[in-house]
């Protein structure tokens, strides 16, 4: 028992040895490390690492693309010539069913205007389905060179949706009137 009381004693005095040599490391003059400052021959390094960036590739066109996003928002323009056309009677039947019952002529007759205009409504769907398969197009194109097919189809594209939204704001407020 006594060996091992000599052996715990020993223990204990190096640990404490080792804890002061630890502690005094600690408080080592300042002067005699080197300084962690950037070294102007890292600068150099730096600069030699990093390559300029690329510069953009020109913005162009690809051929043919103005005249395809054109004939789109003509179509487009074309539709809702139509659903003009179809407005002024739908506004007619559904202001002379305002407040009439399901099932009654007049409700019929303006479901029946109502539904004429969401058909013309649905050809402006045509462009803008086009136009949703060229946007792909224009930004897989884009991710590697110019983004001009992009900024000129998106611009077509929201053209055609405000078309779209104009409409859809006439025909839900003659729902609106028919109580739907």
């Amino acid at each position: 028992m006594a060996t091992i009381m000599a052996h715990h004693k020993t223990s204990i005095a190096f640990l404490t040895a080792l804890g002061a040599a630890t502690l005094l490391g600690g408080c080592a003059d300042r002067d005699k490390f080197p300084s962690l400052a950037r070294r102007p021959a890292e600068d150099v390094y730096r600069a030699a690492r990093t390559t300029p960036p690329a510069p953009p590739p020109p913005a162009v066109l690809t051929r043919g693309i103005e005249a395809k996003l054109a004939g789109l928002l003509g179509d487009a323009r074309e539709a809702h010539r139509a659903f003009e056309a179809a407005r002024p009677t739908a506004s007619r039947a559904a202001a002379a069913a305002r407040g009439a019952a399901k099932g009654t002529e007049n409700w019929s007759v303006a479901s029946v205007a109502i539904a004429k205009l969401e058909a013309a409504r649905s050809r402006v769907g045509l462009p803008l389905a086009e136009l949703d398969r060229m946007e792909a197009e224009a930004s897989n194109r884009a991710v590697d060179g110019s983004d001009a097919d992009f900024k000129a189809v998106m611009a077509t594209r929201q053209q055609v949706e405000a078309i779209a939204a104009g409409e859809t704001e006439v025909i839900d407020s003659l729902l609106s009137q028919l109580g739907r």
